[in-house]
């Protein structure tokens, strides 16, 4: 009884508190950006900058020696202060905003424009639609750690062969596109997250994006709509999951008398809305101290 009484207030609490690691920054070595054909891009928002940063440097650290160029994308603008810190911390990085990026679809398929310009996800579709357009793309939101090499991820880039992370449990999909896509004799990807996905060049029809969006409207009535039209891209793509045991989207240590992962049994984990707080708490500074024990030379973990 205690405990019922005491998980919801507790929950809040985790998730409404601040975390004063999200801004310490600072604390984490630079790491210089390569150029390269292929790019690493993470997806942020202004207020969401330094969870960003944490998850660019996770990943970059393992990244940067196999020729990605790190970029970070903003749904919005930056101050210059703002600016001049991931600069600081990533020397060389380009940081844009998203809106500059997919004006060129919308001229190529005027029935994108709609949903891209109006969906609150539709510049996240625009994002991966345009950049993969023009080279391969490895594709991040900003609240998704690495905690060790990725080497199933890196022998699917080498192989040039789409790859993303599975969910926990199936169902996160638009019921209105699903529709459409068995009207169109097309497939989806069970159990398909967008928020973490390697696209090699050309591999998404923006052809097929604009049919299976055609008729989209305002209200927003699915928040997975620019999910499952992905997950009907990346299943033409043949796109394949990474292991679910060791790239982990779960919600474990939810609430506080529930276990959390062992992280130094997996490679990465996408902390979702309701674990966010676990990214503060643990995942973080979980990144901070293996930072202090990294080596630069040749991107492997030194101890």
């Amino acid at each position: 009884m205690l405990r019922k009484l005491l998980t919801r207030p507790i929950w809040w609490w985790e998730r409404k508190r601040p975390y004063p690691i999200r801004t310490r920054i600072h604390l984490l070595p630079p790491l210089g950006v390569v150029k390269g054909r292929a790019r690493f891009v993470v997806l942020t928002t202004p207020p969401a900058l330094h969870d960003a940063m944490w998850a660019a440097w996770s990943w970059y650290r393992y990244l940067r020696p196999h020729g990605f160029e790190l970029q970070i994308a903003v749904d919005g603008s930056l101050g210059e202060g703002d600016l001049s810190g991931v600069r600081d911390l990533f020397p060389g990085i380009s940081v844009y905003a998203v809106q500059s990026v997919y004006p060129f679809l919308c001229k190529l398929q005027p029935t994108l424009a709609t949903f891209l310009n109006q969906h609150p996800m539709g510049r996240k579709l625009g994002l991966v639609l345009a950049l993969s357009q023009r080279g391969s793309v490895l594709y991040s939101d900003n609240d998704i750690l690495a905690f060790r090499q990725p080497a199933e991820l890196l022998s699917f880039v080498k192989k040039n062969v789409p790859c993303y992370f599975l969910e926990e449990h199936d169902g996160t999909r638009d019921p209105g596109i699903v529709e459409r896509s068995r009207a169109l004799e097309l497939e989806f990807l069970p159990k398909f997250n967008a928020g973490f996905q390697f696209i090699p060049e050309g591999s998404l029809s923006i052809e097929l994006a604009a049919d299976l969006l055609t008729g989209w409207r305002p209200p927003v009535n699915s928040w997975f709509t620019e999910q499952t039209v992905q997950s009907i891209l990346m299943h033409k793509a043949k796109a394949q999951p990474l292991p679910s045991e060791r790239y982990v989207i779960n919600l474990c240590r939810q609430f506080y008398w529930e276990q959390d992962v062992d992280y130094s049994a997996i490679v990465a984990r996408h902390f979702t809305g309701p674990v966010r707080h676990v990214m503060y708490r643990y995942g973080i500074p979980e990144i901070l101290r293996q930072s202090k024990v990294f080596s630069w030379e040749d991107g492997r973990d030194a101890v």
